[in-house]
């Protein structure tokens, strides 16, 4: 064999050499954001994998949204559900609530629910006292603590002297809760934050 043909044989030889190892690179290389970033698309098979995980992934959050939006509307509902009717009412012995035993002593009445007493007689005399603390009571639908239960409230008869007597509370009570019953005399008040709610249950006015 002469000396051109071996030359070029070799060198044949050592082309494939060299070309098997980049070709291998480029198949069997790792499967990496080196193809996003050269330019070539994914294999199908991670192209798979990928929607795959995406799709999981937006039904899993779906899922979640879906639960908060229920629990949302379901902490929306009972709040409606207890209303201002309801929260205002169980403020009163009236409204029929038992709170761990009530009674009708001044004496455990605390200062300023006792002095809006004293002030309310002034006025008009004597009234008879229904209700003053009630140990353990809770506002009607919430649970919250009532003001009878610290002796921050009174419920009392005002006869025929009601319409009179919540003409002047309104005009002067100004530190607390002021409550009228449908068909009956009895007024409740409270310390507190300011409301007027006249006629419960039974087509009340409210201001």
């Amino acid at each position: 064999m002469s000396k051109s043909i071996y030359a070029a044989v070799l060198a044949m030889g050592a082309a494939v050499c060299l070309a098997a190892p980049a070709e291998a690179r480029v198949e069997t290389g790792p499967i990496s954001s080196l193809y996003e970033r050269d330019g070539r698309a994914l294999p199908k098979k991670v192209q798979k994998h990928r929607a795959k995980k995406h799709t999981s992934a937006r039904r899993a959050g779906t899922r979640k949204s879906a639960r908060y939006a229920a629990k949302s509307r379901g902490k929306k509902a009972a709040r409606a559900a207890v209303g201002r009717k309801a929260r205002l009412a169980g403020r009163a012995v009236t409204a029929g609530r038992s709170g761990g035993g009530g009674g009708a002593s001044r004496g455990c009445l605390q200062a300023p629910a006792a002095a809006l007493l004293s002030r309310i007689e002034q006025q008009f005399g004597p009234v008879k006292v229904i209700s003053t603390c009630r140990p353990g009571a809770v506002i009607a639908g919430s649970g919250k603590p009532s003001k009878h239960r610290y002796g921050l409230a009174v419920d009392f008869d005002a006869g025929a002297r009601k319409q009179a007597i919540v003409n002047w509370l309104r005009a002067n009570h100004t530190s607390g809760g002021t409550m009228t019953y449908a068909r009956m005399s009895h007024i409740h008040v409270d310390i507190g934050p300011r409301f007027v709610s006249l006629g419960a249950g039974g087509g009340r006015r409210r201001s």
